[in-house]
This record gives structure tokens, sequence and C-alpha cells, in this order.
């Protein structure tokens, strides 16, 4: 039995070896142009864009739907992090994006602008997040696994 078991797990490996030789571990890169369309024909808000990413940045995912913008992106040394965006109010999208028991933490001034940290809403994650104080303004969060300097990054690339 171990034997047959065996056989069949060396072709497994020899696959799984040779498609990661070939680089396909990558993640495939999306482009946003349809889903930044999108959010523009609804006219619900004014998106923000991540620009000027170094090399080593991809947005690996984008989508629009029920008035909230998700873009994910993976970073450098293994960070994701996914930035969403809506106009709709910042207590239900906090409560479902960071999470309902979070409080926040300390408040940092990122490019001029300032961000509220969230630490405790999922486990392992952090949250940035910029709440517009106006009526129909859009609310932004960065939240995922990465480095300060990571969130900083691509906060700071957000125009």
């Amino acid at each position: 039995m171990a034997l047959s078991m065996l056989v069949l797990l060396v072709p497994v490996f020899l696959l799984v070896g040779f498609y990661r030789f070939l680089g396909h571990e990558e993640p495939a890169v999306v482009d946003t142009t349809e889903v930044y369309g999108s959010v523009q024909r609804a006219g619900q808000f004014t998106p923000l864009r991540p620009d000027g990413l170094p090399s080593g940045w991809r947005i690996v995912s984008a989508t629009f739907t029920g008035g909230i913008l998700r873009i994910g992106i993976t970073a450098p040394d293994d960070g994701a992090l996914q930035v969403v965006q809506s106009a709709g109010p910042a207590a239900t999208l906090l409560a479902d994006v960071v999470g309902k028991t979070d409080q926040p933490g300390d408040v940092l001034t990122v490019a001029g602008a300032a961000w509220q940290r969230y630490t405790a809403g999922r486990p392992g994650e952090t949250a940035l997040v910029q709440t517009a104080q106006t009526a129909g303004a859009r609310t932004t969060i960065v939240v995922g696994h990465a480095t300060a300097a990571q969130f900083q990054r691509l906060v700071e690339s957000l125009h």
C-alpha cells in the first residue's frame, strides 16, 4: 500500500516542481480599467487609485459590487493588502471589513491625511481607515497582512 502511494506521489511532486521552476507562482496582474470605469459610471464617489507602486507590487483582484470597490494587492515579501472604498455608511463598511468588535488605535498621518489604525479586528491583520466627514464622501480602508512600511507605501500611492 505504501509503495502504491509513493508511486502516485512521485509524478505529483515532479509536476509541482516543474510548475514552480517555470515561475508560475506569481499571481496574475489584473487590469483595473473596467472596474474603475464602473465606479465612475455609478457616480457614488471618486475612487482613489494606487499609482506609482514600485516593481514587485501587483494588483491581483478588482471588483465593484453593491457600491463597494475592492482592490487586492500583493506586496513584496508576502504582503497581502486590500483597498476597500465605498460611499455607504462608514460604520457598516468598517464592521464588514475590519470587524464589529474592533476598537480604534492610534491615528497616523500619511501624506498629509489622517488614518485611524485598527489591529484587533481579524486575527493577524491590520487596517488603516480614512473616513470622510461629509455626506456622500468615500470611506477608504486598507487592510491585510503586511509590514508597516508596506502599508505606508500603499497609502502614499493612493491618488
